[in-house]
């Protein structure tokens, strides 16, 4: 016998029944598609947990971590592993009608391989009658079996190719990041392309110095920079700012500012009596060709790290001086002068100068005539006091009012006296006194 495909022309060769045919090629096709998924699968499924694998790390925020010069090499890891998936492809074979004819002997279980007999054909001489009414009878036997022939599911085994089922860790950890990363997807696995600064430029200048707010009057600091060829430090040490104040990095050539804050760093915001259709954050501000600018505003301590220009990341450390109000405190009672007059000695404090203080009055309410409280016909006075000097951190002076042509004179009234900086109010000190 010699073994060929089965074809309509077996069928009239041999006047076998056209149906059982019929059955048997589509049992056979069933059948190559059967092993033909069982050596796709395995493939497939490799293929598939490299995937989720780098979607479930880039997910995680690793890529968010590294510098890029460990982006580009974890990137590359999983390009080789993708591409050792992939090269099981090459090896795929479609199965052929010999290999589907064996599988529906194998699933059957009967004797004599009744597929692979349909498939075959007599090796005698077909002018041999006796010859060929044996083998008519033969393949009429095994076509009774055509109903039995089942190629049955896929089995591709992968039990055997990953004993500790990695895969199905795989997909468990792809689920979880996948709400862990929420809306931020995209951007977290597009960081894992982001090169920039594995290969630095050739000409460029970074710098970054600290405005303070202009309540402080204290100059601009200037903070460690990059440079081509210069190290870049590992740490900086923590630099000690007002509250309030600005953080500008500017570069200068062709790289682009990646710039990753914490704490209470933010951008500044629009001012809506500015721009009342602005929206929160203020747009950062356009600067000349080839330079480029980031500006947050420092209200916490916080760190900002500059990434993506060179293998190493830059970072500064911030720690906030919160602006406290400043004070005003009578050092002695008031004292009444000649005249009428009054005399204030009092001291004033605060942490980057006072800049004005005044007294004020408010006469103490007496009933009315109707039960009700009476209101004053002139207004209070106010008196502007007099500062230690300009700006004055710190120091004691002196005022002297005149009080006798006033109306209140000679009134119980209140003195609530109040310092102010060029930020902030504070009423500091209030005396019931006689005007």
């Amino acid at each position: 016998m010699t073994n060929r495909p089965v074809s309509g022309a077996t069928i009239e060769q041999t006047g076998i029944n056209r149906s059982a045919d019929v059955r048997l090629t589509r049992a056979l096709s069933r059948a190559r598609w059967v092993l033909a998924w069982e050596r796709l699968w395995p493939t497939v499924a490799t293929v598939a947990t490299v995937v989720g694998l780098f979607l479930a790390v880039s997910w995680l925020g690793t890529w968010l971590w590294l510098p890029p010069l460990g982006r580009a090499i974890g990137v590359g890891l999983f390009f080789l592993l993708a591409a050792a998936a992939f090269a099981t492809f090459i090896t795929f074979r479609i199965p052929t009608t010999a290999e589907g004819l064996r599988r529906l002997d194998r699933n059957a279980g009967l004797p004599h391989r009744p597929a692979t007999a349909m498939a075959d054909d007599i090796a005698t001489d077909k002018a041999d009658s006796l010859s060929v009414a044996l083998w008519r009878a033969h393949i009429e036997r095994a076509l009774r079996s055509v109903k039995t022939l089942k190629a049955g599911v896929p089995v591709p085994r992968m039990a055997g190719r990953d004993p500790f089922a990695l895969r199905g860790l795989v997909a468990v950890a792809l689920v979880a990041t996948f709400f862990a990363a929420g809306g931020d997807r995209m951007r977290r696995i597009a960081a894992a392309f982001d090169w920039h600064g594995v290969v630095a430029p050739a000409n460029y200048r970074i710098d970054a110095w600290i405005t303070p707010p202009n309540y402080t009057g204290k100059p601009p600091v200037i903070l460690v920079g990059m440079r081509p060829g210069e190290a870049v430090p590992t740490t900086t040490p923590a630099l000690l700012v007002p509250a309030g104040s600005m953080l500008v990095i500017r570069s200068t050539g062709q790289v682009r500012l990646d710039v990753a804050t914490t704490g209470g760093l933010e951008e500044p915001k629009a001012d809506p009596k500015a721009d009342p259709k602005a929206n929160d954050k203020q747009p950062q501000p356009k600067t000349a060709n080839g330079a480029d600018e980031r500006r947050f505003v420092i209200n916490e301590a916080g760190t900002a790290t500059l990434r993506s220009v060179v293998a190493r990341d830059l970072v500064w450390q911030f720690n906030v001086i919160p602006d406290r109000p400043p004070t005003i405190a009578l050092t002695k009672d008031p004292e009444g002068q000649t005249r009428g007059a009054l005399q204030l000695t009092y001291k004033v404090e605060d942490d980057y100068g006072v800049v004005g203080a005044q007294a004020t009055f408010k006469m103490k309410k007496p009933a009315g005539a109707n039960g009700g409280e009476a209101r004053p016909l002139y207004d209070a006075p106010e008196v502007p006091l007099v500062l230690p000097q300009t700006r004055a951190k710190s120091g004691t002076a002196q005022t002297i009012k005149d009080f006798a042509d006033h109306p209140w004179a000679g009134a119980d009234a209140t003195m609530v006296l109040t310092a102010r900086d060029r930020k902030t109010k504070a009423r500091s000190d209030e005396r019931t006194s006689n005007a």
